[in-house]
């Protein structure tokens, strides 16, 4: 079939089409609703608090605190930094994931190690591993 030889309302049918379809290729990426948003939240803080659990736990500059993760909740997942032995004391720092990063609050986060656990948060969040 030859698209001069069809009449001009179906070549302008044809002509739409396909402009669509070029237009819809080049829309940008959805970001995850819903469940999807929350599983890739809870899988990235599951990644941070393995690594915290691995390197703060077991270094000098974190020995007063400890960390409740908050993973399994319907609302916002969270992880919080609590003074060490007391998992029911209000949270020094609260990790939350809002999808494929991860970023903190609370009184930690105008302390000395505020650098240092934005830095940790941040790597571990995008998958790196290591301290």
């Amino acid at each position: 079939m030859d698209l001069m030889s069809l009449p001009a309302p179906r070549k302008a049918g044809l002509i739409l089409v396909a402009c669509g379809a070029l237009v819809s290729g080049c829309a940008a990426p959805s970001v995850p609703s819903g469940a999807g948003a929350h599983a890739q939240a809870v899988a990235t803080l599951q990644r941070v608090n393995t690594r915290a659990h691995e390197c703060w736990l077991k270094d000098s500059d974190f020995r007063e605190y400890g960390l409740v993760p908050e993973l399994d909740t319907t609302s916002t997942p969270r992880l919080l930094i609590v003074p060490r032995g007391k998992p029911q004391a209000l949270p020094k720092a609260v990790i939350v994931s809002t999808g494929g990063g991860a970023q903190f609050y609370g009184p930690l986060s105008s302390s000395p190690l505020a650098g240092r656990i934005n830095d940790d948060i941040s790597r571990w969040a995008a998958g790196a591993a290591g301290c």
